[in-house]
């Protein structure tokens, strides 16, 4: 079910059977000369529509814009550049919509940057971390945490109303050794299964751009296999 062609009524069931909702961020950069500028939250977002296929799903519209930074390229390479505070603040405020909303099973996917390093998940996270507390001091009351009727918090946070997991920010990639890169034969080979027509073959090996030297290598197969992979992974999740 797609967020923005839904009806108040089959919302409010969705919420009724805690079906998980999903934001797919990523960024506008240059993926050098055969990959468009939206990959990374073109894999995620496709990637999501795989998983519809099999699972209850929730996706909501994408989030394109993310600090991408001038890593790879300068300004001539089209990339658009969020600064980090911007993307904490619009993700401050579709969470606690969401959450007010009744909404409680939230993932943000993310296929841009997978190091540790990653400044759009870190964006995310620290507005998902203060919109759970925000939301808690408004629903449960301020020092709801000392609360005598708090006690049993710890012992029932297994269970499925645990507010630590209403909002959750991880990639879109399975935590194992999943191979990244950067308009390199990984995501080349992604980006080739889910969206074939926006990737242009004719160009590949045409850049000096380093990183795409292994561009060569991807292929459809390999793309499916990857993109099975990760949607076998969230499968098992949801």
């Amino acid at each position: 079910m797609r967020l923005e062609n839904a009806y108040p009524e089959q919302l409010e069931e969705a919420k009724k059977k805690n079906i998980p909702l999903f934001i797919p961020v990523g960024t506008i950069e240059y993926h050098s000369a055969h990959l468009p500028l939206g990959t990374d939250t073109q894999v995620a977002f496709h990637t999501l529509e795989r998983l519809e296929k099999t699972r209850d799903i929730i996706i909501a519209p994408p989030v394109w814009y993310g600090p991408s930074s001038y890593a790879v390229r300068g300004p001539e390479g089209n990339s658009v550049d969020m600064d980090g505070t911007v993307l904490n603040a619009t993700m401050y405020n579709i969470y606690m919509s969401l959450l007010k909303s009744g909404f409680r099973r939230i993932y943000t996917v993310i296929a841009h940057q997978t190091e540790d390093f990653n400044p759009t998940e870190t964006a995310c996270l620290d507005a998902s971390r203060r919109v759970i507390f925000k939301f808690l001091e408004e629903t449960r009351g301020i020092g709801w945490w000392g609360d005598s009727k708090m006690q049993s918090f710890y012992s029932t946070l297994d269970s499925e109303d645990n507010p630590w997991n209403y909002i959750r920010v991880c990639p879109i990639y399975p935590p194992r050794d999943m191979k990244g890169d950067h308009a390199g034969k990984y995501e080349t080979s992604m980006l080739w299964a889910l969206r074939p027509d926006l990737v242009r073959e004719d160009k590949i090996g045409t850049s000096d751009d380093w990183f795409t030297e292994t561009a060569k290598d991807a292929s459809l197969a390999l793309g499916e296999e990857m993109i099975g992979q990760i949607v076998s992974y969230w499968e098992s999740i949801v």
